[in-house]
């Protein structure tokens, strides 16, 4: 009986080596080793706003990340266990330069790029997704991201990599965070706490109460020629907040004590003491005048 048990084990790791055989890669490029995120990937989220929308959308085609080191490359499968590329398809990757860039295109000819010379890094993963979804919200000085960290007003979330095969996300274009679940609402976004109905299936989550709610957070400064009003036109609150950025690019200084706070946060506002409003643009006055009048509309 021990005779056969060690057999079984003998056994048993010989075929760990026979298997690590078909994941181990020759000839690794020195200069490309380090971590990669899917060209499509960044271009995904940037459309979706949602992480996990992205990934789901991106697994269909694409390893979900690239860890290149020097006789393996980890790739991952949506974060949920660890696997390989074989080394057969590595055998088929072109490795590309482009100045201090560094590109792979896998063996079906789909793009990626290096974040960080490190092989393992899943923290420059994550800040890069993080800071992706955060663009706008990088106007703020009360807004900053560190690896997997993004602190919010004093308030510390940490972003897992792992989906959480919540529809919520997926369908509302909404990001995953420490237990809690951050959605575009407007011009602004919300972030509420997760609540389970006892069911452990990740799907069963629902929305709870508002744990915190973040002003103007997908505003960004290079957006301000195609502001889209009518997008917000119902909304007596955004209209209202689409109306003072115009003041506040030109340095307005505000006697609301809500706008004052808001405004003040962004480094590109400098208070003008000599504001005028003869200094906006024509293109300026008729979008006040259509925010006004939606306003009037929702009185």
């Amino acid at each position: 009986m021990l005779k056969r048990k060690f057999l079984l084990i003998i056994a048993f790791v010989l075929s760990l080596g026979c298997f690590a055989g078909d994941y181990d890669l020759k000839n690794v490029p020195e200069d490309f080793i380090g971590t990669y995120i899917p060209v499509q990937m960044e271009v995904f989220v940037k459309e979706y706003m949602s992480y996990e929308k992205a990934l789901f959308a991106i697994a269909k085609s694409h390893y979900d990340i690239l860890l290149l080191n020097k006789n393996i490359c980890y790739s991952q499968v949506m974060f949920d266990d660890g696997y390989a590329v074989k080394s057969e398809d590595f055998e088929k990757w072109s490795f590309v330069k482009r100045g201090n860039e560094r590109f792979i295109l896998d063996e079906n000819g789909l793009s990626y790029r290096r974040i960080s010379t490190k092989s393992d890094d899943y923290d420059a993963y994550a800040e890069r997704i993080l800071s992706l979804i955060f663009v706008d919200a990088s106007h703020d000085k009360n807004i900053w991201i560190s690896g997997k960290e993004v602190s919010i007003y004093g308030h510390k979330y940490y972003f897992q990599l792992s989906p959480s095969y919540m529809d919520e996300a997926r369908e509302n274009n909404a990001l995953y965070l420490s237990g809690c679940l951050l959605k575009i609402e407007g011009v602004g976004a919300k972030i509420y706490s997760v609540v389970s109905d006892g069911n452990s299936r990740w799907g069963d989550l629902s929305l709870g109460k508002v744990v915190q709610t973040v002003s103007l957070f997908y505003w960004n400064d290079e957006k301000y020629p195609d502001l889209n009003v009518y997008k917000y036109k119902d909304s007596k609150s955004d209209l209202r907040l689409l109306r003072n950025i115009i003041y506040a690019k030109h340095g307005y200084v505000f006697k609301s004590e809500d706008l004052s706070r808001i405004f003040d946060a962004f480094y590109w506002y400098e208070p003008n003491f000599d504001f005028s409003e003869d200094d906006f643009s024509n293109w300026e006055k008729n979008i006040l005048k259509e925010i006004k009048r939606y306003e009037s509309e929702n009185k």
